[in-house]
C-alpha cells in the first residue's frame, strides 16, 4: 500500500520588487511578479512501513518539500498523494497558542482531528507521560524553552499513532536523555509498521532510522538511492565544501586520502551512542595514491559540538604505525578502553599525515562520525577524571 506519492513537485514563491507591484497585479495590471522556485521536479513514493531522509544543505528546499508533505502549503506544480493519518513535527510551537497551556493545546488539537472524548483523554495521557513537563503541562506554552517544545510537539505527534510521521531537525533541540527517548519511540513507530520521512544533518541518524534517501541542492534532487550511498556521497561533497572554504587548497594533493570512519562499541558492532566509561574503537581507513613514499599515519581530533577539543590523537607522537591492507589502503585502528567523556555530542576531525614528516596534513576532513555520550552518573563537566578523597597521608 502506497501512503505517499509525490510526481513533479514543485513550489514557487512570488517576489515583488515594490509593494505597488503586489498592489497592480491585484488590479488587473499584469504579471509583476518574479517567481522564486524552492523545490522543483521532486519524484518520491513511499510504502507502508517504509522510511524515507532528506538531506541537504540550508536553502536546498527540505523544509518547503516537508511542509508540503505535511499539507501546510500548496504545491504551486505536480500531483501529490497521502494515504491515511499523518502527523509532523517541523518549526517547533507551530500550531500551539502561545497562551493556552500545555495541556490546553494537547486537547485542542485533538479535538481539531475530529477524535472522540475517549481518544482525546488518551492522547492527554500519553502526551503527559511521555514528555515529562511535569506542572509545566499546566502552563501557558509562551514560556516554555525550545527543549520542552520539543517534549510536547513530538509527544503529540506520535500519540496519535499516524500512519505517516514526518520530523524535520525536531531531535536537533533538547537534553540528550530525551533524544534518545525520541529516537526509540521512532524505532518503535516503524517497527509496528509506521512510515517515515525523516530530515536531519545528522547523517548517522538518517543511516539508522531511513532505508531511502534523497539528497536536495537548490530546489532539485541531486541525488536518490539507499541510506547508505546518498548520505556516503552527501557527506564526501559537504567535507569537501569544507575542506576549500576553511584551508584552501589542501598541501600534498591529497597524495594520503581519509576514506571511511567507523565507530565500534567493545564487541565490535557499529555504534553511534556510548556510555561515559564504556570502550570505544575507532577505524579509519586511508588511501595511499600509488606510486608515493609516504609512512601512512593520522591525526584525530576530538571535538565535543561546540568546537570545544577535547582530545587529539597522532600516530606520529605515539610510535603507532597503520596496518596495510594490500596494495595502497591502509587501515588505522584506535581503541580507548575507558571513554572519559561525559554527556554530550561529539564528532571526529581526521587529517592524514606522512609519519616520518608529520606537521604537513595531507587531507584533512572536519565533522566526521558523530556520535553521542550518555553519562549514567551524576557528574558534570567535559570528562571524567579518575581521582580519590581523603588524606594522602
Amino acid at each position: 500500500m502506497s501512503v505517499l506519492r509525490a510526481e513533479n513537485l514543485g513550489k514557487a514563491f512570488r517576489r515583488y520588487h515594490r509593494p505597488a507591484d503586489r498592489l497592480r497585479e491585484w488590479f488587473g495590471g499584469g504579471v509583476c511578479h518574479e517567481r522564486i522556485w524552492a523545490v522543483r521536479g521532486v519524484e518520491a513514493s513511499l510504502e507502508a512501513g517504509q522510511s524515507l531522509g532528506i538531506v541537504g544543505n540550508n536553502g536546498a528546499g527540505k523544509s518547503t518539500l516537508l511542509s508540503m508533505l505535511a499539507g501546510f502549503a500548496t504545491p504551486t506544480e505536480g500531483h501529490l498523494e497521502v494515504a491515511g493519518h499523518r502527523s509532523a513535527i517541523l518549526e517547533l510551537g507551530a500550531g500551539f497558542h502561545p497562551e493556552f497551556t500545555g495541556r490546553e493545546n494537547v486537547r485542542m488539537v485533538s479535538q481539531a482531528q475530529g477524535l472522540s472524548a475517549d481518544r482525546c483523554a488518551e492522547i492527554e495521557a500519553a502526551v503527559d507521560a511521555f514528555a515529562e513537563l511535569g506542572n509545566f503541562m499546566d502552563q501557558p506554552v509562551r514560556i516554555y524553552s525550545t527543549g520542552m517544545f520539543l517534549r510536547l510537539a513530538f509527544s503529540l505527534a506520535t500519540a496519535a499513532d499516524p500512519d505517516l510521521l514526518i520530523v524535520d531537525e525536531a531531535l536537533a533541540v533538547g537534553d540528550q536523555r530525551f533524544q534518545s527517548k525520541c529516537l526509540r519511540r521512532i524505532e518503535s513507530f516503524r517497527a509496528a509498521g509506521g512510515s517515515l520521512v525523516f530530515c536531519s544533518h545528522n547523517l548517522f541518524q538518517v543511516k539508522k532510522l531511513c532505508a531511502q534517501v534523497l539528497w536536495l541542492d537548490g530546489g532539485h534532487v541531486r541525488m536518490a538511492g539507499s541510506a547508505a550511498e546518498v548520505c556516503d556521497a552527501y557527506a564526501d561533497a559537504m567535507r569537501e565544501t569544507r575542506t576549500a572554504e576553511a584551508l584552501g587548497p589542501v598541501t600534498g594533493e591529497r597524495l594520503l586520502r581519509v576514506g571511511d570512519v567507523t565507530l565500534r562499541d567493545a564487541a565490535g558492532r557499529e555504534a553511534l551512542e556510548f556510555e561515559t566509561g564504556q570502550e570505544l574503537r575507532l577505524e579509519i581507513l586511508v588511501r595511499r595514491a600509488p606510486g608515493t613514499e609516504i609512512s601512512p599515519g593520522v591525526a584525530i581530533g576530538l571535538v565535543r559540538a561546540d568546537g570545544l577539543v577535547c582530545h587529539c590523537f597522532a600516530t606520529s607522537e605515539e610510535g603507532a604505525r597503520l596496518q596495510s591492507l594490500g596494495g595502497d589502503t591502509f587501515l588505522a585502528e584506535l581503541r580507548i578502553p575507558e571513554l572519559a567523556l561525559l554527556g554530550g555530542n561529539y564528532q571526529l576531525n581526521v587529517a592524514t599525515i606522512d609519519n616520518q614528516s608529520p606537521l604537513v596534513m595531507l587531507d584533512v576532513q572536519e565533522g566526521l562520525a558523530p556520535f553521542s555520550v550518555v553519562n549514567p552518573g551524576t557528574d558534570w563537566g567535559v570528562s571524567r577524571i579518575p581521582h580519590i578523597w581523603g588524606s594522602s597521608r
